[in-house]
This record gives structure tokens, C-alpha cells and sequence, in this order.
């Protein structure tokens, strides 16, 4: 196909310089030309926004001194960009040089399509799949784990020859790790949802794609690899343990409480009530009215117990076998 519309790749980065190095450089290898790559950085202190500005001067870097969730980020990665499509990926990733020119293509065979994505492999195991498209199936209404909560990913830990009915088709939403949506798409239904902050951000958006009469498609090319969560884990407290490293003695008593207190409280209990609360307002917000007593049953009766057993009985327990290596 001659035509190449441009594409903005969006990549986040919070301290995250051993990946997003690979990451671009992945990019750059792609046998598809006519795109821009814009890192919005959420205050990393790790050196990396400085050195992406020092060793790329190519790449459009947006430094915005605090970290202002995924959604925020992104939104201020769109505002900046000037590509056909946007191409959100996350910067632990490593992709295919065919990628690009697969996913753009099918993006724009047919004006209907909104949203693509594609087949996403775990980093350390190339042929086991984390993500082959993503389902919702409201009539159970159940709870799979806290992030996906009734939602389930097609293939997730199988190999890649162990897929069924592995085609492109039609799916009810494509993981934020890697997404490609036109620009017109965002124009006529908007940008992510800042409210959530981080998590079922890209449920959200492929809902309201599909509500405004857009198909959102599963391509089957492997064309991603993923290290999963690494920079969720940075956000949270990896930063401040390599801090307790570098201090001297008396110092580490202090930087101690600030590690204990994220992990505490950003991360066991801000991310557990993040998926908690974000669950619920997708429901509220997307579910179907018939649907919608049910949901709020199963979410007061089942989910809300099951927050309070995790913060008075897990968090003590995982608390007993914290180590600070």
C-alpha cells in the first residue's frame, strides 16, 4: 500500500531508561517511515528524559515534572501530536518492523474500523501470549481478578500455538499497552477518561468507540513483547528502595518510612482501590440497564468484602514477608 498516513507513537515513560532505550530503538527499525514518536515523561529522576533529549534529538519528549497517571499522560501525548492515528504503546515493549505498516493498514482499510491492536507476547517467554484480544461479558457480571474485573483476555498465558480460532475479528476492546485509534475517532468521542487515573482506561475508550458505531479489531500478528508491569512497580516504590541504597546510615531510617509508606499506601491500598473504585464507575457508567442491579449486587455483596478481608487480613500478611533487598 503506497498511502502512509502518519502515525504518532505515544510512548509514557517514569523511570524507565533500560527499556525505553530498546523501545525506541525497536521503533526505528520499522519498515514503515511516515511516523513521529512523542515520549511524555511523568517525572522521571532517573536521567532518562535528559538523555532521550541529549541521544534523540528526533524525538518530541514532553516533561511534565510530577506524575500525572496514564490517562492524563496520554491525553497530553494526543494534544501534541499531529499524526493521522495515534499509536498508544507502552515503552517496556519491544515491536515487530512490520508492525506499524500491519496494524496502519488495517486502521485504515475500511472507515468503520476505530480502533486496532495487535497479538502481545510476555518479553521473557517470546512465544507465550499476554493479550489476544479482550472480552466483556456482561450477563456474568463475575469478577475474574481486580484489574480486568469482568472482563477476560483471549489467550492470555497460552502458547502461541496452543491459540484457537486465532483470526482478526471483532472484539469488545484492545489493551492500552498497544492501540491504535485514528484521529478522527478521538475528535468525534474524546480523549481518555482522566477520572480513573490509571486501569480500565482502554476498556472505556474501545466502549465509547464502539458506541459511536466504530469497530474495534484484534489483528492475530505478534508483532508486540511486553514486560509486564514494569513501570507500575517503578511508580510505586523501586525508585525509593534504590534511594535506601544510596543513602548513608542514619539517613535510611527516614527513607525507610517513605518506602514503607508507598508500598502501603500507593501501592497496596492506592491500586487495589484504584481497580476497586474504577470498576465501578465503568460498570455505572458503560454496563447495560438490565445488567446494571445485578452488577451492583455482585459489587456489594462480593467485591466490597472482598476489598475489606485484602485490608485487614492480606496487607497485614504480605506486610510479615516485606523484605527491602
Amino acid at each position: 500500500m503506497d498511502f502512509q498516513p502518519k502515525i504518532s507513537i505515544i510512548l509514557l515513560n517514569y523511570n524507565n531508561k533500560e527499556y525505553i532505550f530498546n523501545c525506541i530503538e525497536s521503533i526505528k527499525k520499522s519498515n514503515y517511515t511516515n511516523y513521529e514518536i512523542i515520549v511524555v515523561d511523568n517525572g522521571s529522576t532517573d536521567g532518562s528524559p535528559e538523555r532521550i533529549e541529549k541521544e534523540l534529538p528526533d524525538i518530541k519528549i514532553i516533561k511534565l515534572g510530577k506524575n500525572l497517571g496514564f490517562c492524563k499522560a496520554n491525553n497530553i501525548g494526543i494534544e501534541n501530536s499531529t499524526g493521522e492515528a495515534y499509536f498508544i504503546l507502552n515503552n517496556d515493549t519491544i515491536v515487530h518492523p512490520d508492525l506499524l505498516k500491519i496494524l496502519s493498514q488495517e486502521l485504515f482499510s475500511s472507515s468503520e474500523i476505530g480502533i486496532v491492536g495487535p497479538k502481545i507476547y510476555y518479553m521473557d517467554e517470546p512465544k507465550k501470549v499476554w493479550f489476544a484480544g479482550g472480552v466483556i461479558d456482561w450477563k456474568k457480571a463475575k469478577t475474574i481478578d481486580w484489574k480486568s474485573a469482568k472482563t477476560s483476555v483471549v489467550g492470555k498465558d497460552q502458547m502461541d500455538n496452543e491459540l484457537n480460532n486465532d483470526i482478526k475479528k471483532e472484539v469488545d476492546y484492545i489493551t492500552g499497552c498497544a492501540l491504535m485509534i485514528k484521529k478522527e475517532v478521538v475528535e468525534k468521542i474524546g480523549k481518555m477518561w482522566e477520572v480513573f487515573f490509571i486501569y480500565y482506561d482502554d476498556l472505556e475508550w474501545s466502549i465509547r468507540a464502539k458506541k459511536a458505531g466504530y469497530k474495534v479489531i484484534y489483528v492475530p500478528f505478534g508483532g508486540v513483547w511486553h514486560a509486564k508491569s514494569v513501570t507500575v512497580s517503578r511508580f510505586y516504590w523501586d525508585d525509593l528502595k534504590l534511594k535506601l541504597k544510596k543513602t548513608k546510615f542514619y539517613q535510611k531510617p527516614f527513607i525507610a518510612i517513605q518506602v514503607f509508606n508507598r508500598w502501603l499506601f500507593q501501592y497496596m491500598l492506592g491500586r487495589r482501590f484504584r481497580f476497586y473504585r474504577n470498576k465501578f464507575l465503568f460498570s455505572m457508567r458503560h454496563a447495560p440497564w438490565k445488567y446494571k442491579l445485578k452488577f451492583l449486587l455482585i459489587f456489594l455483596l462480593k467485591d466490597t468484602p472482598e476489598l475489606i478481608w485484602y485490608i485487614v487480613f492480606n496487607i497485614p500478611k504480605t506486610l510479615m514477608k516485606q523484605r527491602i533487598k
